[in-house]
């Protein structure tokens, strides 16, 4: 275990952040630490200086360091990580790069970090005081809201996925509702927590994963973890604003009982995964080159990005149902693609997992690019010729649409993901959803379903118009949630809960 040395001094806050070892949460974690760092902490008798750690294993701290601009104050902590005692293999350090069946005994494993934590968080509330450190740590990491009491130092709990899809899927954990068996993909019943929020059979399934959750180990590892967060937290830390999810803010107050502190939307550039940087950035870069200069070409909000994320990916099939739809509705389009969930997610790509000679066509006719693997994701949400985004619906993915004024065609496939897709369609009005989640087929319509959804969103009709005005407000709102005026005094919501989530920790 290594630690850099605090600069805070005895009596300055100390946020030690501990991110779930996953891309998913590691970003939205070091844009956290980003804000803090930029922002301080402004108490009543003046400014107090804020130090901000961030821990993790050696292989993610690398990957973060590399990240963090220069100059930055924001300091690491290394914690070794034994992953063979769960029959994982000895170097592995993220779900990044582990088949979706090794999951569970991932999550796991992670608390072998355990006692190495508690003997950093020992040390640090012995040299500087346990008033004077506060742990962020990740909602799977719901032991360490244990640690911190035992260590008499202050925890907060960063949820990283939305308030809605939280508070819903958590609800789902909790108490399953109860299906008839056998049930339609399309039957619904209430939530316990929240009657008037009905879950569809699929959606279920997608969250609870097998039907027999009394048994399940991995159900029990995630309901322990929100229990223990729950029970032992002193409040939860959301990526997202009042203005976004008034609705998911109010039912996660609801069912945890804690003071809530939405403070994104936290939004940071992306960097190809990699090992030492070197490949991953020369690729990234000729990624990004190709990417931009279509896009350049191409007339204002009539490209269609298409990303399932870094770790999500589609069956072959509807591989190609996706890439037939796009090609029939005659949009341009940028697709980063990876292998199909069939196949090793390591593999290279080939060309016989998408429809004889599609890419030549699509590339003959300057109508899309097709990227392996990783793409400049906010770089591309960021241009003008962006006009939609068909995506799986992951929350650091919505939110940067979100912040960029781009409607999404919606295809989740996991767990929250399906309920970001209806917050996008029916809470926000900047969503349509094209299919939804693995089981039953992901509930997937066909190649002419996937055109019609693209000119839904992209065409001239009265739907595409209200999407794209509501797109255009929403960035509006979420840009001015974290705005501080020129006097430093007129700010936006986000940035008055995270001085009140500061307040709470400190004062």
């Amino acid at each position: 275990m290594t630690h850099e040395q605090d600069r805070g001094g005895r009596g300055a806050g100390h946020v030690l952040l501990f991110p779930f070892l996953a891309q998913g949460h590691l970003i939205p974690f070091l844009n956290l630490a980003k804000r803090l760092e930029s922002i301080g902490h402004r108490g009543g008798t003046g400014q107090r200086r804020l130090e901000v750690t961030i821990v993790s294993t050696p292989r993610n701290v690398a990957g973060l360091r590399r990240a963090v601009p220069a100059g930055s104050r924001i300091g690491f902590a290394e914690l070794r990580f034994p992953p063979s005692d769960h029959e994982l293999p000895p170097d592995v350090e993220s779900t990044d790069v582990i088949p979706l069946h090794d999951f569970p005994a991932f999550y796991f494993a992670t608390e072998l970090l355990r006692p190495s934590f508690e003997a950093l968080l020992t040390e640090l509330a012995g040299r500087q005081g346990r008033e004077s450190v506060c742990v962020l740590a990740d909602v799977f990491l719901g032991w360490t809201a244990e640690s911190a009491r035992a260590v008499g130092v202050q925890h907060r709990v960063f949820l990283t996925s939305g308030a809605y899809a939280s508070a819903v899927t958590f609800s789902i954990w909790l108490r399953p509702p109860a299906f008839p068996r056998p049930a339609d993909p399309a039957d619904e019943q209430p939530l316990d927590d929240f009657p008037d929020v009905r879950v569809r059979y699929a959606e279920f399934l997608n969250v609870i994963v097998t039907e027999d959750h009394a048994t399940n180990p991995m159900l029990a590892y995630l309901r322990r973890m929100v229990t223990l967060n729950f029970r032992h937290s002193g409040g939860l830390v959301m990526n997202t604003s009042e203005e976004i999810e008034p609705k998911g803010l109010r039912l996660i107050r609801k069912l945890s009982g804690l003071p809530t502190f939405a403070v994104g939307p936290l939004i940071g550039g992306r960097t190809p995964p990699d090992d030492d940087g070197t490949a991953a950035r020369r690729d990234g870069d000729e990624s990004e080159d190709a990417c931009i200069k279509f896009l350049d070409s191409k007339p204002a909000a009539s490209v269609l990005y298409v990303s399932f994320g870094s770790q999500n990916t589609i069956p072959a099939a509807q591989m190609t149902e996706l890439a037939r739809g796009l090609e029939a509705s005659g949009r341009p389009f940028i697709w980063a693609v990876r292998p199909p969930v069939e196949f090793d997610g390591d593999e290279e790509f080939r060309a016989e997992w998408l429809p004889a000679g599609f890419e030549d066509r699509v590339a003959a006719t300057a109508r899309g690019v097709v990227v392996r693997g990783w793409a400049p994701q906010v770089g591309i949400l960021a241009h003008a010729s962006t006009g939609a985004f068909l995506s799986h619906c992951g929350w650091n993915s919505v939110l940067e649409s979100l912040w960029h004024g781009v409607p999404v065609v919606g295809w989740p496939l996991l767990a929250d993901q399906v309920f970001d897709s209806r917050l996008l369609e029916e809470e926000l009005g900047v969503g349509v959803e094209v299919a939804s989640g693995r089981v039953f087929g992901g509930l997937c319509k066909g190649w002419e379903h996937v055109r019609d959804a693209v000119e839904t969103v992209l065409g001239d009709g009265d739907k595409a118009r209200d999407m794209r005005r509501k797109a255009t407000e929403l960035k509006r709102l979420v840009r001015a949630a974290v705005s501080v005026g020129p006097d430093g005094e007129v700010m936006g919501s986000s940035v008055l809960a995270m001085e009140r989530l500061l307040d709470s920790a400190f004062d």
